[in-house]
């Protein structure tokens, strides 16, 4: 019998694609004894015919199945994270346990959920305490705080820890060894030190970044150099501070310097002639204007910080401020050149106002003031009118007018 084989670049065979032909198997499947050419004369033994049935497939070439994966480096292991839901599921038991956060920083409770190890234990095993902080979510362990001599032995419950997350010398982790042994089956909520010190250097690298990018977004220190900025950034303290706290006063050094995240402040402004208000007498308030508003990416108080000189202006906050500052004692031990870079990019803001300026704004902010008095009062009166009252529905603001009407002018009697 004889094969004319032509390759295709690409054919279907019993619905599967097929690339070519594979012509080392083609001739061995051509070369089996006991198979005819085809002709009259010449017939296939059932034998042969059975194996070119069985093997005739392996002479076309088809396409490697590839399965879809993430490639991943030969010395490492696939990483398993957990899902947002997991992580919020955990920190809300972990906040469940005072012992955490006397130890833990509240950044670092919202985000040691990510590392936290959950073990079960069966009863009487032994628990070392050596690798990091254990906490005792069910069941009951008892505590040695010497392997060796085995006393001092305290009983643990639900929310108790032991172990530490602090790294500590080969004698001293030796002599504070601490290990525990299960009463019941128990389950431990185990953080890693190794894990806890690399969550302590990320989030350490993630507030230094978000020190230096409240510098960097203020005007000033657009073209300071990298360095200057770290310097200026590791002084930071971040802060919170809700609505209507006056962060400084007019007449007085600012307490810190200050670089505004998130929110507003209002600058305010006392108008001069008008008496201040005397201790112990009620009613006697000191007259002042808004003359300016401060918002994300603004900064004030490092002229004053540095010379000691009064602020011309009172800043208060007008909504819930996210800020960092920084200490006068930290900012003064900053190197010259710092210093110097500081009083050359700062600029005082509202403090060069004539007095005259300060009237015209004064007259135009008690004007709206009181233009938005009286639109109230219209507004009040024009409903009280029309028997709405606030938080009740349709009817009841018609049952509520009957009743006014009628309370006030009572029906007269047939009799």
């Amino acid at each position: 019998m004889s094969l004319q084989a032509s390759a295709p670049s690409m054919q279907y065979c019993d619905d599967q694609i097929v690339t070519g032909i594979d012509y080392t198997h083609l001739e061995a499947l051509c070369g089996v004894s006991g198979l005819g050419d085809g002709g009259s004369d010449s017939k296939s033994t059932e034998e042969a015919h059975k194996d070119f049935m069985s093997s005739y497939q392996k002479i076309f070439l088809r396409p490697k199945k590839v399965i879809p994966r993430v490639p991943l480096p030969s010395n490492c292991r696939p990483p398993i994270e957990r899902s947002l839901a997991d992580q919020q599921a955990i920190r809300r038991t972990l906040n469940a346990f005072p012992c955490l956060s006397t130890l833990l920083s509240n950044q670092e409770l919202q985000q040691i959920s990510s590392i936290a190890i959950l073990e079960s234990w069966e009863r009487e095993q032994t628990i070392f305490g050596h690798n990091g902080l254990h906490l005792v979510l069910r069941g009951t362990v008892r505590l040695y705080s010497h392997e060796a001599t085995k006393t001092d032995t305290v009983t643990m419950g639900v929310g108790g820890c032991f172990g530490s997350l602090e790294e500590q010398d080969t004698d001293e982790a030796h002599a504070d060894a601490q290990h525990a042994v299960t009463l019941d089956n128990c389950e431990i909520l185990r953080i890693p030190r190794a894990a806890y010190a690399r969550l302590q250097q990320e989030i350490e690298a993630q507030n230094s970044a978000l020190r230096e990018s409240i510098v960097q977004s203020c005007p000033f220190y657009l073209h300071w150099h990298k360095l200057s900025i770290k310097k200026l950034s590791d002084l930071i303290q971040m802060r919170q501070l809700p609505a209507n706290h006056v962060l400084v006063r007019e007449g007085e050094v600012c307490p810190f310097v200050t670089y505004i995240r998130t929110g507003e402040c209002n600058i305010l402004r006392d108008i001069e002639g008008v008496p201040k208000r005397e201790p112990g007498k009620k009613g006697n308030r000191v007259k002042y204007v808004v003359v300016g508003k401060l918002g994300p990416g603004a900064s004030f108080g490092e002229t004053s910080v540095l010379l000691d000189q009064p602020s011309p202006c009172s800043v208060v906050t007008a909504t819930e401020v996210k800020m960092g500052v920084i200490l006068p004692s930290d900012l003064k031990g900053l190197d010259s050149v710092t210093r110097s870079l500081i009083g050359q990019t700062e600029q005082p803001a509202y403090g060069k106002l004539s007095q005259e300026q300060m009237n015209k704004m004064y007259v135009a902010q008690e004007r709206q003031k009181e233009w938005l008095r009286i639109k109230r009062r219209v507004l009040r009166d024009a409903l009280f009118y029309n028997g709405i009252v606030q938080g009740c529905g349709k009817w009841n603001q018609i049952r509520v007018r009957r009743d006014q009407d009628t309370h006030r002018n009572p029906p007269t009697s047939s009799l």
